[in-house]
């Protein structure tokens, strides 16, 4: 398994001191979407205004429980333990993460304020949730009998030090305006999509322990609830972490919860700056409301490199 990014960024302050810059990121890979997240920013000390294909700001301010290696609060787990046919699945959605969200990079409108005695607050709007990772061109507008639109997202976290405690706890909320028919939807009578999402991480003397949560309300198979719980430590070098990851979403058959519980632990080296090692044993078990259940053990060694 592989995963890659080249990313080209550029910026320039003024003398007033606001900042403008861009971000395009590439697929190392060959991709439907070649073009991973790409926006125009503007920073001073008004806060920052995001504008193009990026995430919103309840999935961007979110924490998730602390993770050694391979990543159990991801989509990741698929690739390594399939699910069942009868399994749902979808990335930002409980059903694989507590980084939730109803937008994948569409164009959206993304203003984070300043950090004021360790609090900030996001707010996001986004015109036509395609879910596609590409924003919206022709038309700009959303086709509102097949797209989910006028995406609605605010998100607020507080990061703050207490003598040698570490505190970081986040929460988000997301709506959307349903589609009335076609891919985005059920059906005429298909409720408008919510999600909300909370996280709490606190660290002290080299350990971190934490967890979060999300929720989504909607008629998709992805309605229910995700939660993951963490805890590792770190000196030097080393770091080692167990983190576990629980989710029932309503599945693809209705009539019956769909289940994943998921395990690893980890031990990584920062072998130098930007490239760590690590090993990870993995374990998730499906169960789907409907058909067989699955599970699997995975042993992986990673590599992850960054410059």
């Amino acid at each position: 398994y592989s995963d890659g990014e080249v990313h080209f960024k550029g910026s320039t302050t003024l003398d007033n001191g606001i900042t403008f810059g861009v971000q395009i990121e590439l697929e190392a890979f060959q991709s439907g979407d070649q073009i991973d997240e790409n926006y125009a920013f503007v920073e001073g000390s008004f806060g920052r205004l995001v504008i193009g294909g990026e995430n919103t700001a309840g999935y961007m301010m979110q924490y998730g429980a602390p993770n050694v290696g391979a990543p159990v609060n991801s989509g990741w787990i698929t690739s390594f333990v399939p699910a069942p046919p009868d399994s749902t699945t979808g990335f930002r959605t409980p059903a694989l993460s507590t980084y939730v969200d109803l937008a994948n990079d569409d164009h959206a409108l993304n203003y984070y304020s300043p950090r004021f005695s360790g609090f900030q607050v996001g707010a996001s709007y986004v015109p036509a949730a395609t879910v596609n990772g590409e924003g919206k061109n022709f038309p700009v507008y959303a086709d509102k009998e097949t797209e989910n639109h006028d995406l609605f997202a605010v998100g607020a976290n507080y990061v703050e030090s207490f003598g040698e405690i570490d505190v970081a706890v986040a929460g988000g909320y997301r709506h959307a305006t349903a589609a009335k028919s076609g891919p985005g939807g059920v059906g005429p009578s298909q409720d408008d999509p919510e999600q909300y999402s909370a996280g709490l991480n606190l660290a002290f003397a080299g350990f971190t322990v934490g967890g979060s949560w999300a929720m989504e309300s909607s008629d998709r198979p992805t309605d229910g609830y995700g939660a993951d719980l963490g805890v590792s430590y770190s000196t030097g070098p080393w770091s080692v972490g167990v983190t576990g990851f629980h989710s029932e979403v309503d599945g693809v058959n209705g009539g019956g919860e769909d289940e994943l519980d998921s395990l690893q632990g980890a031990v990584s080296y920062a072998i130098g700056p930007g490239i760590t090692g690590s090993i990870s044993v993995l374990y998730a078990e499906w169960e789907p409301s409907t058909g067989e259940d699955a599970d699997g053990f995975a042993g992986i060694f990673g590599m992850k490199i960054g410059f």
